[in-house]
């Protein structure tokens, strides 16, 4: 009898080793806080939230996030930056969160794309992916550049060899640069400009759109699926 108590004892602990983990990432979802994201809505319509699919998210070759700074818990709140972050899928991380949608439009008959950022709606207007001459790259408005080439990109094909994943080059019009990552392995990596290198000798210039992430805020406390 004591044998079979020691048995039922032992069972009981590991049913609840297997279980508990499960219960508290259950239960994390609804404890996610943004201040920073939640201090730049006032309201939020969430009828107005796109799927995921709709927005896809722009990911460096090494599978960062390429973020608005709006969007993110990461960076301060006037900061209009635009920022290499870790993966964090929107939503799994009770301490930063952050929704890393873009839309993309055409932005010339030339080939050229213009990106807007569907989070940077709560500044007050439609910002875009833009670089400057001196090669900063920020959001933007369009009325507020000197010259619209600033906002956009053409797309280049990488060697076959790093194309399985739908890799790109991103070309900026008024610069004849390449979008790239700069910062190495630090935390959170600035995005600028730099001569290109088709050739692929620089990963940082690779970029891919990806729509695999769930839970991603669209505005103040509330996500999609």
């Amino acid at each position: 009898m004591g044998m079979d108590r020691h048995w039922h004892c032992l069972s009981l602990c590991l049913l609840l080793v297997l279980v508990l983990p499960n219960a508290y990432a259950a239960n994390d979802a609804p404890d996610l806080k943004s201040k920073r994201l939640c201090s730049q809505c006032s309201k939020c319509d969430s009828s107005k939230c796109p799927a995921s699919e709709a927005y896809p998210h722009m990911t460096a070759f090494d599978d960062t996030l390429i973020a608005g700074a709006l969007q993110s818990d990461y960076v301060d709140l006037n900061d209009k930056g635009i920022y290499s972050v870790p993966d964090i899928k929107g939503g799994q991380s009770a301490k930063l969160n952050a929704y890393f949608g873009w839309k993309s439009t055409s932005g010339s008959a030339s080939g050229y794309h213009r990106f807007s950022n569907y989070m940077d709606k709560c500044s007050g207007g439609q910002t875009y992916l833009t670089v400057d001459k001196h090669g900063k790259v920020s959001l933007q408005l369009l009325s507020s550049l000197k010259n619209l080439a600033e906002a956009d990109w053409k797309s280049i094909n990488p060697p076959k060899k790093l194309n399985h994943r739908e890799f790109r080059f991103w070309v900026s019009r008024s610069t004849g640069k390449c979008l790239t990552v700069f910062g190495g392995n630090t935390k959170k990596r600035t995005v600028g400009v730099a001569e290109c290198k088709f050739d692929g000798s620089n990963p940082y210039q690779l970029f891919a759109f990806r729509f695999h992430y769930h839970k991603a805020f669209c505005c103040c406390g509330v996500h999609n699926e």
